[in-house]
């Protein structure tokens, strides 16, 4: 073998080595992207049809539906806070979710993983205690909405 072909044949192993570590490092990212844009329309599909359970049930006074949701992402509980009336926090009230009431925010629907990491406005709706945290058991809630001709009742179904 002569010492030129040796030479070319290095350059064509860097060169595979080059483009298979490439094609590995794209393909990782792409997956991961594909996996951050899913979970950001699961917790957009959950904040639409919060907003729009809400919304069917709080003019019709007396209804009761059971709803029941799937949360998005790595979220454990998702945390309700009054807005019907003034809430009246409880010592225990997660910090993000006690500043975000008291700073006048409007946000009343709190997605929780270890502490509140996402929020949103969901519509007019009461909840006894002021703060209701309900456990997501297999990535679901259910929520009984009752209808009160201006707003929504919401405690856990059962």
């Amino acid at each position: 073998m002569k010492q030129s072909q040796l030479y070319s044949q290095i350059f064509i192993y860097i060169l595979t080595i080059v483009l298979v570590s490439f094609i590995l490092v794209y393909g990782y990212t792409a997956v991961k992207n594909f996996k951050e844009r899913a979970d950001q329309v699961s917790c957009l599909k959950f904040k639409n049809d919060m907003q729009n359970a809400i919304a069917s049930v709080s003019s019709d006074f007396g209804t009761v539906k059971r709803k029941d949701l799937s949360i998005c992402g790595k979220y454990t509980k998702a945390c309700f806070v009054e807005s019907f009336t003034e809430p009246d926090l409880p010592y225990e009230t997660d910090p993000i979710i006690m500043d975000s009431v008291r700073s006048g925010s409007g946000k009343n629907v709190f997605l929780v993983e270890d502490i509140a990491k996402e929020s949103f406005y969901a519509g007019n709706i009461s909840v006894d205690p002021d703060v209701l945290c309900i456990r997501a058991v297999g990535g679901k809630i259910s929520l009984r909405l009752e209808g009160k001709g201006n707003h929504a009742v919401l405690s856990e179904w059962g």
